[in-house]
């Protein structure tokens, strides 16, 4: 995600990326909040699901908007594969029945991987699928090298509208804990401030928090990990 010296020198740089390696290697839950632009998020995003690097990874890509366009553009498209890639997908119910009753194709697409994917509308069903998808990859890697398995989820508003910060909380819980099992990493996106009310509930489940703001054109990111014991500073990300 980073080299050493994007944290800067010195002991608490070492700490922090030595922490920082630990937790990709066991399975880490990462919260990305801020409301910023769509390339900033994206970016962000895409470097945790390990665009950025050679290893060889396995995804789940998790759409909330129950459009899983969303979240095809998160992966570069020749990795597109059955093998190396699941879609998941949560629609509203209002919003499925308004499909059905249409005759709408959420996951019309020449994509394989997303024309197959499941939608689902219940919390439930969507940590069901979730946890199907991680198997089916496993099963297919024949058990996955530390950190190989990156899961995204494109945003908890949708959810938390839904079925409140209770119920988001626990499916949450169990999503990351079912991540960390394999070893995997998981992010979800939040486009909230870091002291909202919701942040504070939600914020106790992550290891780590990745917060997002733009300062006069300059994007900047801070991770804060161990309940913000340490934290990497304001870091500015070049966009280009």
């Amino acid at each position: 995600m980073f080299s050493r010296k994007d944290w800067g020198s010195g002991s608490d740089g070492e700490q922090f990326t030595e922490t920082l390696s630990r937790l990709k290697r066991e399975g880490a839950s990462v919260l990305v909040v801020g409301s910023v632009r769509t390339d900033q998020r994206r970016d962000v995003c895409r470097r945790l699901l390990g665009q950025a690097t050679v290893q060889p990874r396995r995804r789940v890509l998790v759409s909330t908007t129950g459009d899983l366009h969303d979240v095809s553009h998160m992966v570069d498209a020749d990795i597109n594969t059955s093998d190396t890639l699941r879609f998941v997908s949560y629609a509203t119910q209002a919003r499925s029945t308004a499909a059905r009753d249409t005759g709408e194709d959420t996951a019309e697409t020449d994509s394989p991987s997303l024309e197959s994917s499941p939608t689902t509308t219940t919390l439930a069903d969507l940590g069901i699928e979730i946890s199907s998808a991680i198997e089916a990859l496993e099963s297919e890697a024949n058990g996955f090298a530390p950190a190989e398995l990156r899961v995204g989820i494109n945003s908890l508003v949708p959810l938390l509208e839904e079925f409140g910060a209770e119920r988001v909380f626990k499916f949450v819980h169990l999503t990351n804990g079912r991540t960390r099992d394999a070893n995997g990493m998981i992010h979800y996106y939040l486009p909230m401030d870091r002291d909202s009310d919701v942040v504070s509930v939600l914020a106790p489940l992550f290891d780590i928090i990745v917060e997002l703001r733009e300062q006069s054109g300059d994007f900047q990111e801070r991770w804060s990990i161990n309940d913000g014991d340490q934290s990497s500073g304001w870091i500015s990300i070049d966009q280009s």
